[in-house]
């Protein structure tokens, strides 16, 4: 099996298991750790960003739960990066040493003021904020009849030079395009 059949095998696991109702194994936070890391593996950065088998720097703000959850997978292969789950940022210009940042429910009143921060940085940005890929975010989680789907603001990401697999757009609930 390529790992091209593998990461879609993955993404389309998630996707048939998040069909259902969670599962009391299966928190919600492991749930959304489990979107963010597999994301990542369908990403591409500018070369200038990220050399291959470098690592990837993940950051979460607003979150505290999901960072710790997320911090469990630090240290793994992310396709052809390692996961580098970062400490908890103190000022917003520490931002851009992200390559990925995720965006908690608590920043609800500042996200638009963040993504406005970041947007020609090759920065992946995810949230379950609701509206967030429409209002210019990366990527936005959202539930739907007791479902994780995910919606793509493709004209975002490829502002910040990033590039998205077309497998994973094939999986997208939604695509903004403007």
């Amino acid at each position: 099996m390529t790992n091209t059949s593998r990461l879609i095998w993955v993404l389309l696991l998630l996707a048939s298991t998040s069909a259902q109702p969670c599962r009391a194994e299966l928190t919600e936070l492991q749930i959304k750790s489990a979107y963010v890391f597999n994301f990542i593996k369908f990403v591409e950065w500018p070369a200038s960003t990220i050399k291959p088998g470098g690592r990837v720097r993940l950051c979460v703000i607003g979150n505290d739960g999901l960072r710790t959850s997320l911090s469990t997978l630090g240290g793994r292969k992310v396709g052809e990066y390692e996961l580098q789950v970062m400490p908890p940022l103190v000022r917003n210009d520490d931002l851009g040493i992200c390559h990925v940042l995720y965006i908690g429910g608590q920043e609800q009143r500042r996200f638009l003021q963040v993504i406005k921060s970041l947007e020609e940085t090759p920065v992946l940005t995810i949230s379950d904020i609701s509206d967030f890929a429409e209002h210019g975010g990366g990527i936005g989680l959202l539930y739907r009849e007791s479902r994780m789907l995910f919606e793509v603001n493709l004209a975002s990401t490829r502002k910040t030079g990033l590039r998205l697999s077309s497998q994973m757009l094939n999986l997208a609930a939604n695509i903004f395009r403007r």
